[in-house]
């Protein structure tokens, strides 16, 4: 899930080693723990391309550079489905403790795309060595999912030239209705628009005993956060989820002292179009309408986020069918509510068809029970082999839907070579 941007890079150790043992490919617990220990932020991730390509090319693929991710394509014939996995990592010191932790100062895994990674090169391994025959499968694996829009520079790099369908997912903590080990579908709007917005009251300053003598901001400021709030609770819809919370404020350096410029910061989340341009066009009026009360000047600046993920009803079907199968009806949900969260698997949505699941990747009988960007975050790892046999089962689930047949009981490959579906 998104975070504001950051720009800063980390010091890199070099990649881990060897991605095969004696055995043969690593499994996806191996693959995760190894791309746990080198957590790279942003759009540049050298260290993660560079051990991505090779465990794609042990597993006999021809990985290519797309922007700056990789995509590989499994299968001659047929419609091509897509799976994504996010590559990058967070601003975050590790605190886990694990002996896999993070070898980069000031960079942390804590958001479970090592294990988006992991679970898809395992899906991989497995379908190079048993392609499917009447479609093919693209493997994208995108960085920059954090704040940097990644997936759009994917998008106009070629990532989804010819692909008929996608889905993808996210690990870690992200809906009250799913107990660990659940898997949760959404129809429409699943994850909502993640936009920002800052701005400034610009006074003149002064002492704090003559504010007579000075245009104090901080008034325009109180008002105008009280207005952001009543925004949501007088003019939005109150049946549609939407949300703006003003998160940081600057302003002021002594108890005495009236400052001459008063700062805030904050985010706002919708599902639809109409909430969307409804916090647009209504913050910059409260920020011009309570700078204009209070005799101060005024700067306000929006940034669009990610688009809200909405995702394709028969897609949705299509997938939760096939991870019924593959995991059991008890373990898979149609979830009711939607994230407030941001995710840019939105911008795939919108230019075809596809899927975006959850799975509860916590254990609290074995201390994994920390949310999502926590310097403690961890993912309980058997669960990993289930994440890719739903790749599995989402790509050839989506393949019979572009096809048009009904849905064959394909979609367990790698629990076939494990010795039959679950049940």
């Amino acid at each position: 899930m998104s975070d504001p941007k950051h720009n800063e890079r980390q010091e890199l150790a070099s990649p881990p080693g060897s991605i095969m043992h004696g055995s043969g490919l690593l499994s996806a617990t191996e693959h995760r723990r190894k791309l746990h220990s080198i957590p790279e932020i942003g759009l540049e991730l050298p260290h993660t391309l560079s051990y991505l390509r090779q465990a794609l090319q042990a597993a006999g693929l021809a990985p290519r550079n797309c922007s700056t991710g990789l995509i590989a394509d499994i299968g001659e014939n047929g419609p091509l489905i897509a799976l994504r996995a996010d590559m990058d990592a967070l601003p975050i010191n590790e605190e886990s403790g694990l002996p896999y932790a993070s070898r980069h100062a000031g960079a942390m895994h804590a958001c479970g795309h090592d294990a988006h990674m992991a679970a898809l090169l395992a899906a991989a391994q497995s379908l190079a060595a048993k392609p499917p025959r009447d479609y093919r499968v693209r493997c994208i694996f995108q960085p920059g999912e954090e704040g940097f829009f990644g997936a759009p520079a994917m998008i106009s790099a070629g990532c989804l030239d010819g692909v008929a369908a996608i889905a993808g997912g996210h690990v870690g903590d992200l809906s009250e209705e799913l107990a660990p080990g659940q898997l949760g579908f959404m129809h429409g709007s699943m994850m909502a628009a993640s936009d920002l917005f800052a701005g400034a009251f610009l006074g003149s300053g002064g002492h704090g005993s003559a504010p007579h003598h000075a245009r104090d901001p901080i008034p325009a400021l109180v008002q105008f956060i009280n207005g952001a709030y009543a925004l949501r609770s007088r003019e939005a819809d109150q049946r549609r989820p939407f949300v703006i919370s003003v998160c940081q404020l600057d302003a002021g350096s002594a108890f005495n002292i009236i400052p001459e410029r008063a700062a805030f910061k904050g985010t706002a989340r919708s599902l639809g179009e109409k909430e969307r341009e409804l916090a647009k066009r209504g913050l910059r009026r409260l920020c011009e309408g309570s700078a204009m009360a209070m005799g101060v000047d005024f700067e306000f600046e929006w940034t669009d986020g990610y688009p809200s993920l909405v995702n394709d009803a028969a897609s949705v079907e299509a997938c939760m069918a096939g991870a019924q199968r593959l995991l059991g009806t008890g373990r898979v949900k149609m979830l009711s509510a939607p994230s407030m969260g941001g995710e840019d698997f939105a911008y795939y949505l919108q230019k075809i068809p596809g899927c975006f699941w959850f799975m509860n990747s916590q254990n609290p009988e074995r201390g994994i029970r920390y949310p999502n960007h926590h310097p403690r975050f961890d993912v309980d790892e058997a669960l990993l082999d289930d994440v890719a046999d739903l790749h599995i089962a989402s790509a050839a689930a989506l393949a019979d839907l572009v096809i048009g047949r009904p849905a064959i009981h394909a979609a367990g490959q790698r629990a076939d070579q494990r010795g039959g579906l679950k049940q």
